[in-house]
C-alpha cells in the first residue's frame, strides 16, 4: 500500500507556498494550503509534512499541526536569514511546547522579502526594525538586522528548489 503524505503550509507572501508546491510535486502529496485542512483530515495520512514561515520568533500557524499527533511529521520553516548559520533552536521550542508532541524531522529553506507588497503591519514593523537597525554599528548587528539594512526596501527572493532535496530524501527513506 503506497503511504499517504499530505503537504500543508501556511503562507504570507508566496515563499512557503513556492516550497510547498515543489515538495508535494516530488513526492505526488496532496498539497492544502492550513486553512483548508483539519483535525480529522491529518488522521488519513502516514506522513503529514507542514510548512511555515518564521514569524514572532514561532513557525507561522504551526498550533494546527502541534496540537494534533501524526503518524510521522515533518516540519520544513522559511525564514529571510540562511539555515546554516541561524539557531532555530528558540524557534523550535517556542513552536513545539509540549515535549509529547515534536516532529520527526525538521529542514529549514531561506525565503524571500517582497517589499512592494508587505500589509500594513509588517511594512510599519519592518519600518521600525530598519530605524533600529541604522542606529547600531555594523559589527554589533545580529544576522537578521544585517539582512534587514540590506534588502530594506527591496524585493528579494532566495528560494532554490534544490534546497527541498534533503527533505524529499528524508521522506523516500521514512516510505521504504
Amino acid at each position: 500500500m503506497k503511504a499517504k503524505i499530505a503537504v500543508i503550509y501556511k503562507s504570507t507572501y508566496g515563499h512557503t507556498r513556492k516550497y510547498a508546491a515543489w515538495i508535494s510535486e516530488a513526492l505526488g502529496a496532496d498539497l492544502f494550503k492550513k486553512a483548508a485542512a483539519d483535525s480529522e483530515m491529518l488522521k488519513q495520512y502516514d506522513i503529514i509534512i507542514y510548512g511555515g514561515s518564521l514569524y514572532a520568533s514561532k513557525i507561522n500557524g504551526i498550533e494546527f499541526v502541534a496540537k494534533n499527533q501524526s503518524k510521522c511529521l515533518v516540519v520544513f520553516t522559511v525564514g529571510l536569514t540562511d539555515p546554516q548559520t541561524t539557531d532555530f533552536a528558540d524557534i523550535m521550542t517556542n513552536s513545539f511546547s509540549d515535549p509529547n508532541i515534536q516532529p520527526d524531522k525538521v529542514f529549514h529553506f531561506r525565503g524571500g522579502l517582497q517589499s512592494d507588497k508587505l500589509g500594513f503591519i509588517h511594512r510599519n514593523l519592518l519600518k521600525l526594525l530598519r530605524v533600529a537597525v541604522a542606529k547600531k554599528p555594523d559589527s554589533e548587528l545580529s544576522e537578521i538586522e544585517k539582512i534587514i539594512k540590506h534588502v530594506s526596501g527591496k524585493n528579494v527572493d532566495y528560494t532554490d528548489k534544490e534546497t527541498i532535496q534533503p527533505l524529499i530524501n528524508y521522506v523516500k527513506e521514512e516510505l521504504a
